[in-house]
Formats: structure tokens, sequence, C-alpha cells
């Protein structure tokens, strides 16, 4: 009985040494085939970013009451700008109401781009 334990230990350790040997090299055969690219995740931060701005600043002047719109704006700006600061950003928002429109320009640093846009948003 003593001998049958023997060999059934032998068999498993065997076996387990073909299984991980089978395992690694298919793991070398497939390995470059299976990584998932992230750079370009991280790559767009900034654009990203850049874009959210935009299209909250088009929001915040469509939903806000003209009353409201300076006080709005002015938050809005505030917030925008500490955010980029944390995120290591350098961002300056700058509009002027008009009458019947908002003229605002974005200027968006970072340490790999910079980015620029000036757009109208019309008053409703």
């Amino acid at each position: 009985m003593h001998s049958l334990s023997n060999k059934k230990a032998e068999f498993f350790i065997l076996t387990s040494v073909v299984i991980i040997s089978v395992f690694y090299a298919l793991s070398k055969y497939i390995n470059p085939y299976a990584f998932i690219d992230t750079s370009k995740a991280v790559d767009g931060g900034e654009i990203f970013f850049f874009n959210n701005v935009k299209e909250k600043a088009i929001k915040t002047v469509e939903i806000s009451a003209p009353s409201e719109l300076e006080d709005n704006l002015e938050e809005y700006k505030n917030f925008v700008e500490t955010v980029a600061g944390k995120k290591g950003y350098t961002l300056s928002f700058d509009y002027v109401i008009h009458s019947t429109q908002v003229n605002v320009t974005m200027v968006l640093i970072s340490e790999k781009y910079t980015l620029r846009a000036g757009f109208v948003i019309p008053r409703s």
C-alpha cells in the first residue's frame, strides 16, 4: 500500500510540472498579443478635460436665467480653473457677455499640449 501512495505522489508532481510547463510555453507564445494598450486613454486626458469644459460652458449658458448668467459663469470659471490646477494643468477661461451671445476663450496648458478654443454661445 505504501508503494501505491508513492506512485500517486510522483504522478501528481509530474502532472503538475507538465501542466505548468504547458501554460508557461503558451504564455510566452501568446503574451505579446494579449496586452491592451492603455496609453491612449492616458494620453488624451487633457483633450477630454478641455472638451468637457467647453461642453459644460455651453450648457451653463443655455440653462442660466439672464439675471444669473454672470454669477453662474464666474462660479463655473473658478471651479474649472481649480480642477485644472489639481490635475496639473493651467486653464485660462475667459468670457464676455453680450445681449445676444457669450464669447468664450479657453486656453489649456499641460506638459504635452497647449489647447486653445474661442467660441460663441447664443443666448436665448
